[in-house]
Order: C-alpha cells, then sequence, then structure tokens
C-alpha cells in the first residue's frame, strides 16, 4: 500500500470538482505540485492561465505548479484520469522538469499526441495505478515508473514549438521562472533577474506578486528547497558542500534556512530519507 498518499495520488478528473485551491470561479493548482491529465473519452473546455483549450480523447495536459483554470462545459460522458505528484515526492531524482520544458508548458500546456502515443502513456497510468492501489508498500517502484512517465513526457514537450501569444507581464513571470530555473544555485538577488529581464527590480517583483500571488523570495525559497532536497537525498555531500553549491554564506547559515522552511535541520532530513 502506498503511505505516501498526501504527496501522491492518482485519481479520476471531473472539471465539477477539481483537486486544487478555489479562488472564486477559479481553481489554481498547488504550490510544489505537479498534474499530469489524460483524457479517456467525451469534450471538456476551461481556460488554463487565461487562455481557452479544449480537451478531447487521447488529450494530455500538463499542469505546472500555481497555474489557474477555469471550466466551462464539458460532455456529459467526460472521463479523464489525472495523476500527481509534490516535488518533494521524486527528490531522489534530480532535474526532473528542465527549464526548457517548463517553459514550453507554460506557454502550451495541452497536448494531443498520436494513438501511439497516446495508448503508451494510458499503459504507463494504468501501471503505475496497479502499483498504488495494491496492499504492499511499492514506493520504489511506483517512483521508478512515475521517472519513466515523466521522460517520455518530456519527450513530448521538448521539440514542440510555441507561438501563443502572452501579455507582457506572462511574459516577465514566464522568462522569470526559465532564469530562476538555471540561476537559482548561484543568484539569490532579484537585481539579477531583472537586469536579465532589462526591466526594474521593483516592476519585476511587482508583476511576480501580481502574477504568481506569491513574492520573488517566496520562489526563491521554493527552488532552493528543491535543490537542497535533492542534494540531500542522492548524494553524500556534506551541509558544508551543499552550502557551498547553493551559494549560501556558510553552512549554519543554511541550516537555519532549511530548518525554517522544512522544520527540521538538514541533517535529520537526510536520516528520515
Amino acid at each position: 500500500m502506498n503511505t505516501n498518499s498526501t504527496r501522491f495520488g492518482i485519481t479520476d478528473f471531473h472539471p465539477d470538482s477539481l483537486p486544487f485551491v478555489q479562488e472564486g470561479q477559479n481553481w489554481r493548482a498547488p504550490i510544489g505540485r505537479v498534474h499530469f491529465l489524460l483524457v479517456m473519452q467525451g469534450e471538456a473546455r476551461m481556460l488554463i492561465d487565461g487562455h481557452q483549450q479544449t480537451l478531447t480523447e487521447n488529450t494530455f495536459l500538463f499542469l505546472l505548479p500555481n497555474m489557474l483554470l477555469c471550466p466551462q462545459t464539458h460532455s456529459s460522458d467526460f472521463r479523464a484520469q489525472c495523476l500527481f505528484f509534490d516535488f518533494d515526492f521524486m527528490s531522489d531524482f534530480p532535474l526532473l522538469l528542465k527549464a526548457e520544458i517548463s517553459h514550453k508548458v507554460a506557454y502550451s500546456p495541452l497536448i494531443t499526441p498520436d494513438t501511439r502515443t497516446a495508448n503508451l502513456l494510458q499503459r504507463y497510468f494504468e501501471f503505475i495505478e496497479e502499483r498504488y492501489r495494491a496492499p504492499e508498500n511499492n514506493n520504489e517502484i511506483i517512483k521508478g515508473l512515475l521517472f519513466a512517465l515523466i521522460m517520455e513526457v518530456n519527450r513530448l514537450y521538448i521539440h514542440r514549438e510555441t507561438k501563443v501569444r502572452v501579455s507582457r507581464p506572462d511574459e516577465i513571470t514566464d522568462r522569470f521562472f526559465y532564469l530562476l530555473h538555471r540561476h537559482c544555485k548561484e543568484e539569490h538577488y532579484s537585481a539579477f533577474y531583472a537586469s536579465k529581464l532589462c526591466i526594474s527590480d521593483k516592476h519585476l517583483m511587482r508583476t511576480i506578486r501580481q502574477k504568481t500571488g506569491q513574492t520573488f523570495h517566496f520562489w526563491l525559497s521554493d527552488f532552493l528547497m528543491r535543490e537542497a532536497k535533492v542534494l540531500l537525498r542522492s548524494t553524500d555531500m556534506s551541509i558544508m558542500e551543499i552550502a557551498e553549491i547553493l551559494h549560501f554564506p556558510n553552512s549554519s547559515f543554511f541550516a537555519r534556512f532549511f530548518r525554517r522552511h522544512q522544520g527540521v535541520p538538514p541533517l535529520q532530513f537526510r536520516k528520515n530519507r
């Protein structure tokens, strides 16, 4: 039986009851969690980050954290499966989502693969669900299968051309996250990202807050914590070495930062892996 049901799951998906955070008529995908949606039959229409999307049979939807959904209409026979996982659940696997992938998904999260690829994705879903529903603990098997699925999904998106017109604030936000993916380890100040985007520091921080509901420092800390957890779980590096890689002033500063966000010191987190 899976013991990480709050960090990973697979379930039926219905537009009338989304497993997200409600904001008025909209629903926002939780921070730190990725959703894969595979449509089995029927049709549904919804706005995703303000863009009209139509989901039909074999459609695959890749939802990044903090994406905003607004369901509109759906057919009576609409049926889809939703697989979700927290970054923490897969922290043993470094660099799951490369910056280029996240950038493409942010612009165009929907894909309609050919029949062969759709059948392959469905088999992944079925196999993962079978291990998930089994009475014994299959977490390591689930993680391995999920990693393979993520690599398949990355392959689908990496060569996609995106031709979506976006507003200037959306463009700034998307580019910011692209840069944060690449530079969060060594660049901890908003001025660096603002200069890369050719805007002022204040403009960047205001835009990020308006578009995501969170601050620059929230997102920087979020990305740094992901990197720290991967290093703690998948390497034998000392706390000092990890602090150096993540460009903290010293190991004590890093340890305080980690405990403030995780609730336990880095060494205890490593022992619990």
